[in-house]
Formats: structure tokens, sequence, C-alpha cells
């Protein structure tokens, strides 16, 4: 065995050196490196999870801020259909009131003018009366052929008056 190691220029001190010079330079890259390392990464980790846990907190209350938003919406809504009933109901009763008021002077107007209308036949139909009576009353006189006195002009145009009355 020793030919080959002298084949291959092996030393044993050589390698002793070597392998305690690669443990004193893994010690130390050791102590230099993977310690900060580790505890880089183990500080970053730690980062990571309070961000993960701080999203989870931000998700669960920006869900509860939706929910109570969502729920103050469906109050406006409701308020708002409230708004809207009491505001179709309200011209409802406008409506009806006003139609009812202007029925009502409709009727009024009517009424006043049936009772113009009645006032002014009566006036007419007394004119025509007087007149009536007035012409039968010289119609007598003049058939008569004399001149007739009050008393006798007022007792025919009463009985002319009576007759045009009894015609109505």
């Amino acid at each position: 065995m020793q030919g080959i190691f002298q084949a291959l220029n092996f030393s044993g001190w050589t390698f002793l050196f070597q392998v305690i010079n690669l443990l004193v330079v893994m010690g130390v890259l050791y102590i230099l490196l993977y310690k900060p390392l580790g505890k880089i990464l183990a500080d970053r980790e730690a980062k990571i999870e309070g961000n993960l846990r701080d999203a989870a907190a931000a998700k669960e209350k920006a869900e509860q801020m939706l929910a109570e938003y969502q729920q103050q919406l469906r109050g406006a809504r409701q308020e708002a259909q409230a708004i809207l009933d009491r505001a179709n109901r309200m011209a409802e009763e406008t409506r009806a009131e006003i139609v009812a008021r202007a029925k009502e002077e409709a009727s009024r107007a009517l009424e006043q003018a049936r009772a113009e209308i009645e006032g002014e036949k009566s006036k007419a139909l007394a004119a025509i009366r007087n007149e009536a009576a007035t012409l039968a009353v010289l119609a007598a006189g003049k058939v008569l052929g004399r001149t007739l006195t009050p008393d006798d002009q007022e007792r025919l145009a009463r009985e002319a008056l009576a007759e045009v009355e009894r015609l109505q």
C-alpha cells in the first residue's frame, strides 16, 4: 500500500495538516457565517410569520368591515324603499284629495249654474205671464169694445195668469 501512497505522492503529515486546516476553516465559517446566517434566517422566518398573522388579521378585519358595510347598505336600501313607499302613499293621498276637491267644486259650480238657470227661467216665465196677461187684457178690451176699469183689468189679468199656469 505504501507503493500506492508513494505513487500518489501522499504524505500523512500533509494530509493531517490539511484535515486540521479544513476543520479550522469549517469552524471559523460556522462561527462567522452559519450562526449569523441561521439567526438572519430565523429572524426572517419570524418576520414572515408575523406578516402572515398580520395579513390574516387584516383580512379578517376587512371581511368584518365588508359585512358591516353590506349590512349598512341593506339598511340604507330598506330605508330608501320605505321613503319611496311613504312618498308614493302621500302622492296618492294628495291626488285623491285634489280629485275629491275638484269633483266637489264641479258639483258646486253645476248646482250654482242650475240655480241660476232656474232663476232665469222663473224670471222669463214671470215676464211671459205678465206679457200674456197684458195682451189678454188688451185683446179682451178690444173684443168688448170698451175701456176696462182698473178692477176689471186686474181680475182679467189674474184669470189669464191662472189659465197660463194651468196650461204649464
